[in-house]
């Protein structure tokens, strides 16, 4: 059976009643195999559903036969909790709040609807266990790709953001979608699915324009506290600012650090840091000083003007040629 989807999109709504239809009426049991052309967020997206369904299906099953007295409730409760409940294994960054997923406009879709914070609870838990290891099994984490994605962003070169920012639109926008048909389907999943997804949200349409408006409710560019940029152009306006030349760079990566403080420690961490440092550092030089950095970057384009590279210039500038 296929399922049209685009890659690195969030899937249509009809998508969701597709998976439904295929899987309703099989038992849980059923095996479910899922291919894309690249095996990562269409194949991930489809196991994250069928597990969804398939769980509302056993818990279901389960909960009728505790209403029959065939099975004891305690038993029913120790199953649903080992299965669909354990904590799975912990992460160094599980308390960052966007790895949780704790966007602007997740946070302002749990305060519209209180259900769904069981919705998100719900999902989260199944998107990490088809995610990669150590909670999962699979290739990728479709709630942590968002920030993920913002990360590399916040590194990439201005042509390339283009494309990283389309991406995490989508991912975003995805990542809702999951949250919403999560509340769904604890509803009207133990009935049968009675009504369709796309039938339900034309019930909330007020939150398909919440994504369409929210999704890009993130901080695109990081910038210094403007009071900390007026301390770093007195030192470097002063006269003998090759002197303070030590205490500015320290403090500009004092200043980078505290800016990603919330990214993880790693290349994309540091490599951030140093694009912010060398932004800030030329935001602040003088204009003369600027100008003779700017015409010998100028002379030499191949060379990196990473931020040690425009220490190294600002440090020449002066000195008789």
């Amino acid at each position: 059976q296929r399922c049209p989807v685009n890659e690195d999109r969030a899937p249509g709504e009809e998508c969701f009643d597709i998976m439904i239809e295929l899987l309703k009426n099989e038992p849980a049991s059923t095996p479910c195999i899922f291919s894309d052309q690249m095996g990562r967020g269409r194949t991930t997206l489809g196991m994250i559903i069928a597990c969804l369904i398939k769980e509302i299906q056993i818990t279901t099953e389960l909960r009728r036969m505790e209403d029959i007295d065939l099975v004891a409730k305690d038993t029913v409760d120790d199953l649903i909790h080992q299965k669909f409940e354990s904590a799975l294994p912990k992460c160094q960054d599980d308390d960052d709040p966007f790895i949780k997923g704790e966007f602007d406009v997740i946070k302002e879709l749990l305060e519209k609807i209180p259900a769904m914070k069981e919705g998100k609870k719900k999902i989260d838990r199944v998107i990490d266990i088809c995610g990669p290891p150590p909670k999962g099994t699979g290739l990728q984490n479709l709630r942590e790709c968002v920030i993920e994605t913002k990360w590399k962003y916040d590194v990439a070169t201005e042509d390339k953001q283009v494309a990283w920012k389309h991406l995490i639109l989508s991912f975003m926008e995805r990542y809702f979608y999951l949250i919403c048909f999560a509340t769904y389907a604890m509803e009207y999943g133990p009935g049968g699915y009675q009504k369709s997804f796309v039938a339900w949200m034309d019930e909330h349409k007020d939150l398909r324009v919440m994504i369409e408006e929210g999704k890009d409710k993130l901080e695109w560019y990081r910038t210094v506290d403007p009071q900390k940029l007026e301390h770093l152009k007195e030192l470097i306006s002063a006269p003998n600012y090759k002197e303070n030349l030590g205490v500015l760079i320290r403090t500009i990566y004092d200043f980078a650090f505290v800016t990603y403080a919330d990214l993880p420690r790693g290349p994309i961490k540091n490599n951030s840091m140093r694009r912010l440092a060398a932004t800030t550092l030329m935001d602040i030089l003088p204009t003369e000083i600027a100008e003779r950095v700017n015409k010998k970057m100028e002379e030499d384009p191949s060379s990196t003007h990473d931020f040690l590279t425009l220490v190294g210039l600002v440090s020449y500038y002066g000195s008789e040629d």
